[in-house]
């Protein structure tokens, strides 16, 4: 007999979560992944959404690094697409490649595996909601140039971490929903809508959303899930759970 056989971890996720509590991004991606995946999460404590504060909570990346390769995980992923696009581009494939190189184990972001589910979708257009500044979009709008898919527009409802940490969680649930409703009335010809940020509940819109507009609904929990899943070779697609959840 093997003890724990069929009941310890398989998988080992190391999740770099940017804000100073974990609570909606593990509740989802338990949702989503296969049983028998778990998540490793730090928290490195992001405050605002500006380059100095992303410089300083990834001012001790090695050290974030260590605590995670001590926990055996099988692969880093930098959570917050805020951070990734306050990084740009250039930016986080720099952050990426120094994980990568400092510990031997593949890494990646939630907003890369948001892009993947892009390109595997085949979207052209995409609207964007979110909490972030301009600034932030106009970075965005980059990432999705590099895939080729163009920013068909944006409705965003700007607001710091301290703010929206305060949201209830119908409140999370439910701004998710209108800025997705008002961005695919607004952009008719977005094949596609992309929801950003993981500090908020967002299943429950994606889901409805789908079925409201008949387009998909990319959001970062879901891609997450399923791009490191597939990263892990052991992803298993979920049905009734949305268009990137059903992908194989």
């Amino acid at each position: 007999m093997i003890l724990g056989e069929g009941y310890v971890p398989i998988r080992k996720v190391g999740y770099l979560y940017p804000q100073r509590i974990l609570d909606y991004g593990p509740y989802e991606f338990y949702h989503m992944v296969p049983d028998r995946i778990l998540i490793v999460g730090i928290p490195v404590g992001l405050t605002e959404f500006s380059a100095k504060e992303v410089d300083r909570v990834y001012a001790p990346i090695e050290e974030l690094c260590d605590l995670l390769v001590e926990r055996h995980v099988n692969i880093i992923v930098q959570g917050g697409g805020p951070l990734a696009a306050i990084l740009r581009p250039e930016g986080l494939r720099r952050l990426l490649d120094h994980i990568e190189s400092y510990t031997k184990l593949p890494a990646t972001s939630g907003l890369l595996c948001c892009l993947e589910a892009a390109k595997v979708l085949g979207v052209k257009r995409i609207a964007v909601i979110n909490k972030w500044t301009q600034a932030m979009n106009d970075n965005l709008a980059e990432f999705f140039a590099a895939i080729g898919v163009t920013v068909a527009g944006t409705t965003s409802r700007s607001l710091q971490p301290t703010q929206f940490n305060k949201l209830t969680t119908d409140a999370s649930v439910n701004l998710s929903y209108e800025l997705g409703r008002t961005a695919l009335e607004s952009y008719p010809d977005a094949d596609a809508l992309y929801i950003g940020g993981g500090a908020w509940l967002t299943l429950p819109a994606v889901l409805q959303l789908e079925k409201d507009f008949g387009k998909p609904v990319i959001a970062q929990q879901p891609a997450t899930a399923w791009h490191v899943c597939k990263m892990l070779d052991c992803w298993q697609p979920k049905k009734d759970m949305g268009v990137v959840l059903a992908l194989p």
